[in-house]
């Protein structure tokens, strides 16, 4: 029989993938994250608290910032650029990870993005004063750092 530990590890990781899930289906239907999915996020993120030692409080709360903040200024200085869910999307992803995987997570949303927003412009299919959802490129981004973060940076060391 399975460790509690180990049904607790995956429960979780089930829990958090469906609501990204729900999240980058919602928004790209919709360009809209509502708060409440957002909050279910960050309501996981608290949870790991528990089933996780690490990453730190202390690292979590610095995680949340390191990404949000910068996009807000973004936001701030070019509005349309970012919408606020995909904002408060990256706090809470900031709780949930921890860093560095939260700079993962972002970084493997934008590279994605970047790459479906050129295919749609090489392809015809959008022009430059089109919008896509960012959402459903973070999620794809929280999710494979939620689930080979440690992978991902041992390759790198």
């Amino acid at each position: 029989m399975p460790e509690l530990n180990t049904i607790l590890h995956l429960t979780h990781t089930l829990m958090v993938l469906s609501v990204l899930a729900v999240i980058a289906y919602r928004d790209y239907r919709t360009h809209e994250i509502p708060d409440l999915f957002n909050l279910l996020l960050l309501a996981l993120g608290l949870a790991s608290l528990a089933i996780y030692t690490a990453p730190s409080i202390a690292n979590r709360l610095l995680a949340t910032t390191v990404i949000a903040a910068p996009m807000l200024l973004l936001a701030t200085a070019r509005p349309g650029s970012i919408g606020g869910g995909d904002i408060k999307l990256m706090a809470a992803a900031g709780i949930l990870l921890g860093l560095p995987r939260v700079a993962q997570a972002a970084a493997i949303g934008i590279i994605t993005a970047a790459a479906y927003a050129a295919t749609l412009l090489a392809t015809g299919k959008a022009t430059p004063k089109n919008h896509i959802a960012f959402g459903p490129p973070l999620c794809l981004g929280i999710a494979t750092a939620q689930l080979f973060g440690d992978k991902i940076m041992a390759m790198w060391q």
